[in-house]
């Protein structure tokens, strides 16, 4: 197994024993419908293209802020971007619904609406 594929397994290992998403990617959800007490991964929070992605305390202030429930680090993964032209290191931002309503979230410059039954 070359460098590469050693950072790949590890990353995963990593994120998984983290609690985080696999290195097969985070995804962007535009839409979610949860229950109180349900947690999803929302979207992946990328730095500068391949760098590493940017630390919870580095992102987590600039969310927005929500009545229906709290953000969390879901750990590092990969997303693919269109600006990178490709796959890079990104941290996923995890939800957890606390309240019922609907809201339209703006998370680094992505809509996310949720709704919590």
């Amino acid at each position: 197994m070359g460098l590469r594929g050693y950072l790949a397994l590890s990353g995963l290992i990593f994120a998984v024993s983290c609690g985080g998403v696999s290195a097969e990617g985070i995804p962007y959800r535009r839409n979610v419908t949860l229950k109180v007490g349900e947690t999803v991964v929302l979207k992946g929070v990328r730095g500068d293209c391949g760098a590493p992605p940017p630390s919870w305390s580095q992102l987590s202030s600039s969310l927005p802020p929500t009545a229906l429930g709290r953000f969390s680090d879901g750990g590092p993964g990969e997303v693919s971007s269109k600006s990178c032209k490709g796959i890079t290191p990104a941290r996923a931002v995890r939800f957890t619904a606390t309240q019922k309503g609907s809201e339209t979230l703006l998370i680094f410059e992505d809509k996310v609406s949720v709704t919590v039954q």
